[in-house]
């Protein structure tokens, strides 16, 4: 009870320490007969995006039962496995003739006994179409060859602890246990894994690893290549990085660390890895990335892919949430509400960028039993917890925890992208339809309850088919997650609490027709991260934009600056004057060291050109222009706005 109360207190400090509005009403309009494909990719791919941070065989489910249930209840997909790999390179034998190699014909005896195993597991078989995405990954601890000896277990090795020589032998290792130990499903063995992160989270590690970033770099290299030699079909990604953080001393991370591996790196990489975590600090603030910082981060990563490598690389979000170490602890539902708050938010903008995205995964494991910690606490982050857990309740039995919740909200979720606007960028939006069935969700960022007024023209002609489900997550007075259900008759506004997030399912009469569409594209500037100097136009040019005879346009703003300096540039596009924006999406990042961020900044369409040169002019001098980049929506039919941003 002592460390749920602190965990309430903290959440209070928090509250009180960022920008909080009163209550306000924000104008959402859905225009379902417009389709909006985003580089020609306009579908809800729930594989992607509905993700258990698990593996098909996973040994913790309480029973066959219970895995289907899950799995199919909520339509959930496997994505990633980060033992398995690390288990058998810790049994790994040396090869007698080739010191600190491994011995080949030992893993493919393995192999041979991992593909048997797995192909008597018939009732895992009938999950194998849900593991179309699956990353399996290294792990730094002990797959970096920095000296560091093998951890065999009696159970299933008579090696003994050797160390691997080189990058070149660890790779050997890598693309041999893909090759061996898989098959291509059922009885011939588990079918191969379609991406691989060669380390997870090895650039926070490389001091204790006695190594440095440059050189982890190379081993992505090397083990990239010999993986592709002898396994064409599998896609190898990295670094796996963790608290990106790109504006540090004056952009100097940024530098060394992701800079530093695309240029060195990062032709030989298929996509590109990170986390993204909100995160409590040990002094009670919240650092939210949720919002325009998580936007910085990821227009950044492609942007210099695309002025360095020519191309921009996809993304594999292969862990995003929230962490906070200073509260892990014995179990608490207000720590669940984090999580699963920050996974709607975040999902919703990697959802913006379903062309880019190979899977975005919400860090939750099942059990996690073989985690040991001193204080014989239960690891912190699980979809799974034993009944005794909560005070006044008993049993060794084990049941969902909260994180449940998240998955009952987007149960439902498929069909096509409509078009979708909001007048506050604090409102996430987004719409699907299949059929006659229409799912319209919103997801709250500010930290304050707002008002939403909905805006649907195709009702007017395309009526109801009964009551509209209306789901609504959010936290109760003790910091708790809910979810309410309950049955509307058409709502016209919708009221979200604080950093909550509702889904609306709708049925009509009529199958809806996708008679206009929205095509979007985006495209970068072909400079970036130029210095901020006072009165100084930056300049930057946009090549390459399709232009159509209507639609609309954004200019992606990416700003890193000082909380004292100023946030409203003058913009020019093509000689004409630009009307900067005066928010932006999530909090104002006031106990962040800086403000790092984009703006989402309107254009009149009628502005454009396939080559375009944008002007950006601060009043005052510090900080730099992280990204330029311009989106933009060619329409079919014209879309006569209801609403406008104030």
């Amino acid at each position: 009870m002592k460390h749920h109360m602190l965990l309430l207190g903290v959440l209070g400090v928090f509250l009180c320490g960022t920008q909080t509005k009163a209550q306000n009403i924000i104008q959402a309009e859905v225009n379902l007969s417009t389709k909006h494909a985003v580089h020609g990719i306009a579908e809800f791919d729930r594989s992607k995006f509905m993700i258990l941070h698990g593996d098909i065989d996973d040994n913790e489910w309480d029973s066959d039962a219970k895995r289907k249930h899950f799995l199919e209840t909520y339509d959930v997909y496997l994505g990633r496995n980060n033992g398995s790999m690390v288990w058998e390179f810790d049994q790994s034998s040396e090869d007698p003739n080739k010191k600190g190699w491994p011995n080949v014909e030992i893993l493919k005896e393995k192999g041979i006994a991992s593909k048997s195993s797995y192909a008597k597991q018939k009732s895992t078989h009938n999950f194998e179409d849900r593991y179309s995405n699956m990353v399996f990954g290294g792990q730094p601890t002990p797959m970096y060859p920095s000296g560091q000896l093998t951890r065999p277990n009696k159970c299933c090795s008579t090696s003994e602890p050797w160390a691997y020589k080189s990058y070149e032998a660890v790779a050997e290792y890598y693309a041999t246990y893909l090759k061996e130990f898989f098959g291509s499903g059922k009885e011939t063995g588990k079918p191969r894994p379609k991406y691989v992160e060669v380390l997870n989270e090895p650039f926070v590690k490389s001091r204790k690893l006695g190594t440095t970033n440059a050189k982890i770099t190379q081993m992505h290299k090397v083990v990239a290549k010999r993986i592709k030699a002898l396994n064409p079909d599998v896609k190898v990604g990295g670094y796996s990085a963790a608290h990106p953080a790109y504006e540090d001393n004056n952009f100097n991370h940024w530098k060394n660390n992701w800079r530093l591996f695309i240029d060195e790196a990062g032709n030989d990489m298929d996509f590109f890895s990170l986390h993204l975590y909100d995160f409590l600090a040990d002094n009670g603030q919240e650092l939210q990335r949720k919002g325009s910082n998580t936007e910085a981060i990821l227009d950044m990563v492609e942007q210099y892919s695309y002025i360095k490598l020519g191309k921009i690389k996809p993304f594999s979000i292969s862990e995003y949430g929230w962490l906070g170490r200073s509260l892990n602890g014995p179990y608490n539902k207000p720590r669940d509400w984090f999580n699963i708050r920050t996974f709607s938010s975040m999902m919703m903008q990697f959802m913006e960028r379903q062309d880019q995205i190979i899977s975005a995964i919400p860090f939750m494991i099942l059990k996690a039993k073989w985690w040991q910690n001193p204080d014989n606490y239960k690891y912190s982050y699980r979809l799974l917890r034993q009944n005794k857990e909560i005070e006044g309740e008993t049993g060794e039995e084990w049941v969902y925890t909260d994180f449940l919740k998240f998955f009952e909200l987007w149960a439902n979720v498929e069909g096509t992208r409509v078009d979708t606007y909001a007048n506050d960028p604090d409102l996430l939006i987004d719409a699907y339809v299949k059929g006659k069935k229409t799912y319209i969700i919103l997801s709250n960022l500010e930290h304050s309850s707002v008002t939403v007024k909905l805006n649907i023209p195709e009702l007017k002609v395309n009526s109801l088919n009964g009551t509209v489900l209306v789901k609504h997550l959010y936290a109760d007075s003790k910091g708790e997650p809910v979810l309410d259900a309950s049955e509307q008759i058409n709502p016209k506004q919708i009221t979200l609490d604080k950093e909550a997030t509702v889904l609306l399912e709708y049925n009509l009469n009529n199958e809806i027709k996708l008679t206009n569409t929205s095509e979007e594209q985006k495209v970068y500037a072909e400079s970036y991260l130029k210095t901020i100097i006072a009165n100084k136009k930056n300049e930057f040019t946009v090549k390459g934009v399709s232009l159509g005879v209507q639609g609309e346009a954004i200019l992606r703003l990416g700003v890193g600056r000082a909380h004292n300096l100023a946030l409203t540039p003058s913009i020019e596009i093509n000689g004409k004057q630009i009307i900067m924006v005066k928010d932006w999406k999530g909090y104002d990042q006031k106990n962040r060291d800086q403000f790092f961020g984009v703006f989402e900044i309107p254009i009149p369409y009628e502005y454009l050109k396939k080559s375009n040169k944008i002007s950006i002019t601060f009043p005052d001098e510090g900080g730099m222009i992280s990204s330029v980049s311009l989106q933009v929506f060619n329409f079919s039919m014209p879309i006569p706005r209801l609403i406008r941003a104030d």
